[in-house]
């Protein structure tokens, strides 16, 4: 029996997913490889603490593997990691009792802004303080707000990738989003006013 050998990278999520499920470890490595980034920086969104969020994505590929014979076909693994990655965040921060509101420092503003070359060359001030203040303001939405606005804009899924993630209906969504919006706009506003 010949044994295929291919590099991680090169091959397809539903088969790294598929090898998961039977067993293959070089499928959680490649999952891992290729998502474990993007969940950090999801993480952090939703909890400044690193050292927490690293122990939730350990803890959701351990979880993977552990459970990997029961696991069905997912109809997107990204959804499906991020949606895993939240529920452990949500669940064991609440063990903890870790949601706190948290003054916003620069390290977390990283978190919801990537400077532009051409906003780093111009050198504005007026834009660098409006960032600061939606940073600021992007921190004070509620819990459920800030989740919507990250997947949405800054993990660019659609409202009905946001919706399974979530798990609630999709008209749920486009209000949060709203309010949200909403919000953030006022915020803006009486800034400026």
């Amino acid at each position: 029996m010949k044994i295929l050998t291919f590099p991680i990278e090169n091959v397809e999520l539903d088969s790294l997913w598929l090898m998961l499920k039977d067993g293959d470890r070089k499928g959680l490595e490649g999952l891992y490889r290729h998502f474990s980034k993007e969940l950090f920086r999801y993480g952090l969104s939703v909890d400044p603490d690193q050292d927490f969020v690293q122990d939730c994505i350990q803890e959701v590929f351990i979880d993977l593997w552990k459970y990997h014979k029961n696991l069905q076909k997912a109809d997107n693994v990204k959804v499906y990691l991020f949606k895993s990655l939240s529920h452990k965040i949500f669940r064991e921060s609440k063990k903890e009792n870790k949601w706190k509101k948290v003054e916003i420092n620069e390290n977390q503003e990283a978190c919801f802004f990537t400077e532009s070359i051409e906003s780093e060359l111009i050198g504005i001030q007026r834009d660098e303080n409006l960032q600061k203040k939606l940073a600021i303001a992007l921190g004070n939405l509620p819990h459920r707000q800030k989740e919507v606005i990250q997947y949405l804009f800054f993990e660019n899924f659609s409202y009905e990738e946001v919706s399974k993630i979530m798990m609630i209906n999709l008209r749920s969504v486009y209000t949060l989003a709203w309010k949200a919006i909403s919000s953030l706009k006022k915020f803006i506003l009486s800034v400026f006013l």
